[in-house]
């Protein structure tokens, strides 16, 4: 029995006995012996219904619960399976080539799941890097868990630490950008017209685009340690991490295929290291309209713009703009990153200041994980060689952030 179905059967009826009233009332007078017969004979029926309801709503219940109770106790297999699998193991198979177990099943899940995606080496799903893994220190041991790939790539971006916002296993994805919203006064009576139309709405796309990591390991690494898989994860996620800022923060020309830099796109804000023009920074953005309310503020900034930061008095002799304690540079957190600037001029300070919430950094799909031997053999070296699909924008970025270069 279908509760929907006998509703609106019930329905139907319902219908009926309210045509009977209402013909009677409009004609101001009670029902007659035909039409209480027929009243009676309806109401009937709703009755018989309604125990036919309430039967397969509670029916439809114990549906439910069964399986909720099922879809709630497959995934702790299937967690099980997902927290062993091995990277390091990815890393061997992919030398011969002969894929078994684990990392063959989900090298299949992923050619399945990622459609689009050209695997070259071992494939590896969204789930698997998504979830986090045992770390097996000594054969036979329980080992300790290990940070997901996408958690480590998390970690080690320096924007995302800053307020960006970070999305893993995506398609393509779209960000509605709203600007140029004005106001104005009108008569109360609507005699002065209407006020100005104003505003435009677009969009920011973020599309996959290919980023190769090349990580160097030791090729006893795939043999011995059997400890090795949270190193291998991390040095992965930082490599893809730093490749990636390093497009996004360049204040040279735009690189190749990278997404675009996010630097040369802010607004000129300074270009000296004192005090005020760090100060002139916060006063771009805000004099932009960017509000604080709701924003992720903060600074980034390179070893250069950090080394004169240190000194910086806000008042000649009182305090300083930098408080190591808080990490936190005129009440906004600031944080270093070598990419700040990479491409400009050496040895001068570059600097960055906005609303971070406005940065949106995607990794899409899987990972593309094959391991070289043969190339640097004779230093004993490998090449961990990891593909991904990676990109990132700033909304606004002329108008929610500002850049120190020093002249």
């Amino acid at each position: 029995m279908d509760s929907f179905k006998l509703k609106e059967e019930r329905a139907v009826f319902v219908d009926n006995m309210s045509a009977i009233l209402e013909i009677a009332e409009s004609e101001n007078r009670d029902l007659s012996e035909d039409e209480q017969n027929q009243w009676d004979g309806f109401n009937t029926e709703v009755e018989s219904i309604d125990k036919k309801i309430t039967i397969a709503e509670r029916q439809e219940e114990l549906n439910k619960s069964i399986a909720a109770n099922i879809s709630a106790a497959a995934p702790t297999k299937q967690d099980k399976e997902l927290r062993n699998y091995s990277f390091q193991d990815a890393m061997k198979q992919s030398v011969s080539g002969n894929l078994s177990g684990l990392v063959k099943e989900m090298d299949q899940e992923a050619r399945i799941a990622h459609p689009n995606q050209a695997f070259r080496g071992v494939a590896i799903p969204s789930s698997v890097l998504e979830h986090r893994a045992a770390d097996i220190t000594t054969a036979g041991s329980a080992g300790t868990e290990v940070m997901s790939f996408t958690d480590q790539l998390e970690a080690n971006l320096v924007l995302a630490s800053a307020g960006a916002n970070f999305y893993s296993g995506v398609n393509d994805m779209k960000f509605p950008v709203v600007s140029g919203i004005t106001s104005a006064w009108v008569v109360e009576d609507g005699a002065g017209g209407d006020a100005a139309q104003s505003g435009a709405t677009s969009s920011l796309t973020l599309s996959p685009k290919k980023l190769i990591s090349v990580v160097e390991m030791s090729a006893e690494s795939m043999t011995q340690n059997a400890g090795l898989e949270g190193v291998i994860r991390r040095n992965m996620a930082a490599s893809v991490a730093s490749t990636l800022e390093k497009a996004l923060l360049t204040a040279g020309s735009d690189i190749t295929n990278a997404p675009q830099s996010m630097f040369t796109d802010a607004a000129a804000g300074a270009v000296g290291v004192a005090a005020g023009d760090f100060i002139n920074l916060e006063a771009t953005v805000l004099g932009n309209n960017v509000p604080l309310e709701g924003a992720r503020m903060a600074y980034i900034f390179d070893k250069d713009a950090y080394s004169s930061i240190r000194s910086l008095l806000q008042t000649t002799g009182v305090a300083a703009l930098w408080d190591p304690a808080t990490k936190m540079l005129n009440n906004y957190f600031g944080f270093f990153s070598t990419n700040v600037g990479n491409g400009g001029t050496a040895d001068k300070a570059h600097a960055l200041f906005g609303d971070f919430s406005k940065v949106h950094i995607a990794q899409f799909g899987g990972l593309d994980v094959l391991f070289d031997p043969y190339t640097k053999s004779r230093q004993g070296v490998g090449s961990l060689v990891c593909t991904s699909l990676v990109d990132a924008k700033a909304v606004q970025g002329g108008v929610a952030f500002s850049k120190l270069v020093e002249a």
